[in-house]
Formats: structure tokens, C-alpha cells, sequence
């Protein structure tokens, strides 16, 4: 534990240790690629080395052990005594799953016990030698013991995944997965091979370095002066690190919470004085409405720049999502026995934090099932005329006033009639509905809860859970969502959000003398009412626009506050489809801020929240996702 004077300075230890993980991670997977990259292997060792001695300074022993014996490997690497293998990188990936791990069980106040069993591997990994698969099996066996699955000991890996992943998430023994993972990458190796191999290598060892003796006379001198460049190198890369650490100032996330909820105040406040202040100078014109025009136009401008300025605040490079992203990539391919390369752009693009910190998990729903369902084995992207090796395209960009991301792979794409069969067995659409559905309407039931196209379960995917998570999470921050596909060439999933969830851009629409708020972010058309067509299909009244049938919802008799004429039509995509909505009359655009409706209220279907206008008078947002749920519900749909 933790003592409660040290506190503070571990938590700046935790925040930078993460940082230096994630670092150290991506370099460990480019050095899969390029084993000798000389900086690369420099920048590993420095996060390494850093770790260790912050971890020393906490007096956490256990990460102290692990870095340490994690920087020896390392070190021997950078100077040219070991060689990168796919053993020693798995290995280092463990000690940093541990030290991360470790991370988080001293931030929840806990012990973390000394991992003997990786630190003899790190040790191993050092001296060149190979862990065999019968040690490996008995560390698995003792792990089993440990966390009271002993029933388990002896059976296939597939049985034991199997019986893992019908666990509950938070209940799955993460170590226990990561052992079954190593075992399935470890090739077969006797003891007798190992030792063998052991005694092979000292002995070539032994003959390089009496052939470099007879050469070169003067090894220590050069060993010295390359110590030397080294360290150089390394004093160089430490003072520019230390030169931008000092441009950088942590914030307590509070603070620019409480500056943006400020900021929101004086937006409001703003808007009510451009409106009282048009109104005077309609009414009165003199030297002195010319001036006072002059200042508002001053406050609104710089108003609107302190509201930027404040967002940025918020506002965080993807990079930190996305790199997280190669190691998943890696572990999943190499335990589905597929060759995948992860091309990622659009890094330094920039998302509100609270946004970016929902969206790992999505996004690892995504990636699992484009590796597992989408990129198809070697062997058959050779047949097929394809690349051996697939690729997953992760970007963002920005378009508008929304950010898009994207995840893009060139797999085998979605099969619509595998989707049409899935959702007539589980009852999620009927035969009638389904015949009339779009391709576009198909590809969105694979977001419905419990849906999936897998033949039988995998490791990795398949249980019908994760795309409605996606879905939900998009939508919680009032984002979008889209699904393309073609078969044999791939899909593409895209996802936009606003550029901030504080304060938005809405239509101000008045139903029967009352006026709501619609976020302009999903509206697409607004027609006005005498040029609607409308009509009845199966008892509900639909909007036909080009040729189109669009389900048509009366806010009025929705909302429950009596009939209302229909002034206008407002289509919008909510969900997976076009809907329209009738309002009485529009009131124009304003920028609003979203305020919750607290405790005293709590979630009211189709309400997000409310604001105030610029006139004084608080409007409740509409949400039409949740509207489009009361609707059919009242249909019993």
C-alpha cells in the first residue's frame, strides 16, 4: 500500500509510468519489425530505466524487480549481446502487462505480491535460454490452483478458453488468459534440445569473442568509447526530454471541468445580452446604441474565443487511443494464427478527453471482429487472389464541426443473407419487415443486442456481445454511427461525434406554444408542411420524400401535451434509419449549452438535458433516439 504522504507523488509517477508503458510498448512492436533499430532500442531502455527508478524512489519493490531485470534484457539488446526473438519480446510484454497491472492494484490501495515466476523468465530470457513447454504447463497448472479452477488441470487450451470466456468480464483471471496465450506462441522444445541448444551457443559465443581477442587487442578501449556515445546519446535525449516536460502543465481534470461549466454560464449569459441588446437598439438609436453595438460585437467575438480556447483544454490527439491499438492487433492475430497489419492516420487529430476515454472499448469490439470474422487465414487470402497479410485501417479526421473515426479492413465483408438468416432465428425482425428492408437497414441488425453472424464461438469473438455496446456508446455522446460492407472486399465502420458534448449547435422548434430544443448534428432536411406528402401504411402514418417512405412521428401527441398543427417536417437519421419528425413552427438556430436534469428528475426517455435561451426561458433538448424507442413501444413494435 501506498502511504498516504507519498500519495500525491505516486499519482505523478502513475500518470508518467503510463505514458512511458505505452511508449515502450509501441517500440517493442517496431523492433518486431526492425530488431536493430538502434534508437528504438535507446528509447526502450530510457522508458524502462525510468520506470525502475521512479517505481525505486515509491519503494514498489515488485515493479522495481520487473523493470529491472526487463532493462538487463534491454541493455544486452543495445549493445549488440542479444538478439530480439519473438520469446524475448513476448516476455518484456509481460513484465509490462505487470507493471501495469501492479499500477492499478496500488492505486485501489492493494499489495502486489513479487511475480517470481516472471522474473525467472526475464532471467532466462537474458542467459539465451528457452522456456520449455513443460514449465510453462505447470505454471499454468499452479495458476489454475490459484484462482480455484483446478477442475480445469489437464485439458485442452480450446476447453479451457472455452470455460474463461463464459466467466463474467470482471471475473475472468486475466493472468490465467495470458498464460494460455503464451502457451499457444511457445514452440515444443525437449530439454535435452534446450540444453543442447544452450551448450551450442555458449560454445560459438566463446570461439567469437577468442577470434575478436586475437584481432582486436584494444575491445576494452572500443567498449569504453562506445559506452561513451551511448551515454551521450543518452544525456542529449534526456535534456530536450527534460526542455519539453517543462512546457507541459498537468491539470486536475476538476478545474477544466468547473472553467468549462464557466464558460457555459457566460455562453448563456452571452446569448441573453446579444438578445436584450438587439431589442434596445431596435427601439432606441443614438450615438450610444452604435457604441454599445460595437462592444457586444467585441464580447461575443471574445466570448467565442474563450470558448475554443477552453474546449481545446479538453481536447486530446487520438494517438493516445490509437496506440494502444498494435499490441491488440498483435496478441489477437498471433492467437487466431492470422497475419494482420494495423495502418493507423490521422493521430495528432483531436477529441474531447471524456469521449476518448469511452472509446477503447468499442473499439476493441470492432478490431476483434474484423480480425476474427473479417480477415480471413494466409492461405486463403492467397487463394483468393489477396495480400497474405491482411490490414485494418484505424483513422480520423475532421469534417465540419465532427470528428470521424474510422476502422477499415480488406477481409471478406459481411454476408446480408448469413445477416437476414440470424435475425429471422432470433426473432428480431419478421420475414414481412425483412424483405422490405434496404441493404443499408440489413448491415445495421448486426448492432442489435445478442446478434452474430459466427458459425460457432471463438477465443476472440462470436457471442453475439459487443456491436450493440459500440452502438450505445456512440450514441450516449450524441454521435453517429454508419456500416458499409461489400462482400469479399471488406468492411468499414464509421463513427462521428461532436467537436464537444458541453455546448452545441440546436434548431429552437415551438410545438403547440411550447419551445424545445433538436440538436442540428442529426437532422438532414426540413420540409415545410403543405409540401409533404403523407400517408398511411400499416396503420402509421409515414412521409414519402422522393420516392422514399419515412416513418412520421407527431411531436405533439408524442410529448402529450395535445394536437398541434404541422408547419414543418424535420427528417433526421436516428439510429439506423430516417425519421421525421412534425413540429409547429421553427425558431432558428442557437447555440446552447446542455445542462443535465438532475437527481430530482432523473433519465426521462427522449430528453437529454435543458438550457436556458437567449430570452431567459429554459428549453428542454430533445432526444429522437429515445422519442423513436417511446414511439414504438406505444405501437407495441
Amino acid at each position: 500500500m501506498i502511504p498516504d504522504e507519498m500519495k500525491e507523488i505516486f499519482e505523478e509517477f502513475a500518470v508518467e509510468a503510463r505514458e512511458q508503458l505505452e511508449s515502450l510498448e509501441n517500440d517493442m512492436l517496431e523492433l518486431e519489425k526492425d530488431p536493430e533499430n538502434e534508437e528504438l532500442l535507446n528509447r526502450a531502455f530510457r522508458s524502462m530505466h525510468t520506470i525502475k527508478g521512479g517505481a525505486g524512489f515509491l519503494g514498489l519493490n515488485p515493479i522495481v524487480e520487473v523493470a529491472h531485470k526487463a532493462e538487463d534484457l534491454l541493455g544486452l539488446m543495445r549493445s549488440g549481446e542479444l538478439k530480439l526473438t519473438p520469446e524475448i519480446n513476448d516476455v518484456i510484454f509481460r513484465a509490462i502487462d505487470f507493471i501495469k497491472g501492479a499500477i492499478s492494484r496500488y492505486e485501489e490501495g492493494e499489495d502486489v505480491e513479487m511475480p517470481e515466476d516472471l522474473i525467472n523468465d526475464l532471467i532466462s530470457a537474458k542467459e539465451g535460454k528457452t522456456v520449455s513447454k513443460k514449465d510453462e504447463k505447470q505454471k499454468l497448472d499452479d495458476l489454475l490452483d490459484k484462482h480455484g479452477l483446478s477442475h480445469l488441470k489437464g485439458k485442452p487450451i480450446e476447453e479451457i478458453l472455452e470455460e474463461l470466456i463464459l466467466l463474467p468480464p470482471d471475473k475472468r483471471p486475466e493472468e490465467v488468459i495470458k498464460e494460455l496465450d503464451k502457451l499457444i506462441s511457445v514452440e515444443p522444445v525437449s530439454k535435452e534440445e534446450a540444453e543442447k541448444k544452450d551448450i551450442e551457443a555458449s560454445q560459438k559465443m566463446m570461439e567469437e569473442v577468442k577470434v575478436e581477442e586475437e584481432k582486436k587487442p584494444s575491445v576494452e578501449e572500443e567498449k569504453k568509447e562506445e559506452k561513451k556515445k551511448i551515454e551521450k546519446k543518452e544525456e542529449k535525449a534526456e535534456k530536450v526530454q527534460e526542455q519539453q516536460v517543462e512546457k507541459v502543465l498537468r491539470i486536475d481534470v476538476k478545474k477544466i471541468e468547473d472553467l468549462m461549466n464557466l464558460v457555459g454560464e457566460l455562453v448563456l449569459d452571452r446569448n441573453r445580452l446579444l438578445r436584450i441588446a438587439s431589442n434596445l437598439i431596435q427601439e432606441h438609436q443614438s450615438k450610444y446604441t452604435d457604441e454599445l453595438e460595437a462592444v457586444l460585437s467585441s464580447i461575443d467575438r471574445i466570448v467565442g474565443d474563450l470558448q475554443i480556447a477552453v474546449m481545446k483544454t479538453r481536447m486530446q490527439p487520438v494517438k493516445r487511443l490509437f496506440q494502444k491499438f498494435p499490441r491488440v492487433v498483435r496478441d489477437i492475430s498471433k492467437m487466431l494464427g492470422k497475419e494482420v497489419e494495423l495502418v493507423m492516420e490521422g493521430e495528432d487529430t483531436e477529441l474531447d478527453k471524456s469521449i476518448l476515454e469511452k472509446l477503447e472499448e468499442p473499439l476493441i469490439h470492432i478490431i476483434r471482429n474484423s480480425i476474427d470474422h473479417g480477415i480471413e487465414p494466409p492461405e486463403e487470402r492467397i487463394r483468393l487472389g489477396k495480400p497474405r497479410k491482411g490490414v485494418i485501417k484505424l483513422k480520423a479526421y475532421y469534417q465540419g464541426d465532427r470528428i470521424f473515426i474510422v476502422v477499415e479492413d480488406d477481409g471478406r465483408g459481411i454476408d446480408i443473407e448469413k445477416v437476414k438468416q440470424k435475425a429471422l432465428e432470433r426473432g428480431i425482425v419478421s420475414e414481412d419487415k425483412l424483405e422490405k428492408m434496404s441493404e443499408k437497414e440489413l448491415l445495421f441488425l448486426i448492432f442489435n443486442p445478442g446478434f452474430s453472424t459466427a458459425e460457432k464461438v471463438s477465443e476472440v469473438s462470436g457471442r453475439g456481445v459487443g456491436m450493440d455496446v459500440v452502438a450505445n456508446t456512440v450514441s450516449s455522446f450524441r454521435g453517429t454511427i454508419d456500416v458499409e460492407s461489400q462482400r469479399g472486399k471488406g468492411t468499414k465502420i464509421t463513427m462521428s461525434f461532436p467537436l464537444t458534448i458541453g455546448i452545441i449547435r440546436s434548431i429552437m422548434v415551438k410545438i403547440k406554444d411550447r419551445i424545445f430544443a433538436i440538436p442540428i448534428y442529426s437532422v438532414l432536411e426540413i420540409l415545410p408542411g403543405e409540401s409533404t406528402e403523407i400517408t398511411t401504411v400499416s396503420g402509421r402514418e409515414v412521409l414519402i420524400v422522393r420516392d422514399m417512405t419515412i416513418p412520421l412521428i407527431n411531436l405533439s401527441e408524442l410529448l402529450g401535451i395535445g394536437d398541434s398543427e404541422i408547419g414543418y417536417a424535420i427528417v433526421a437519421w436516428v439510429g439506423n434509419q430516417r425519421v421525421a419528425f412534425t413540429v409547429e413552427d421553427l425558431l432558428g438556430d442557437e447555440e446552447i449549452v446542455v445542462k443535465p436534469l438532475g437527481k430530482l428528475f432523473g433519465d426521462i426517455e427522449g430528453i437529454s438535458g435543458a438550457t436556458i435561451t437567449g430570452d431567459g426561458k429554459v428549453v428542454l433538448i430533445l432526444d429522437l433516439d429515445g422519442l423513436l424507442k417511446r414511439e414504438l413501444r406505444s405501437m407495441n413494435v
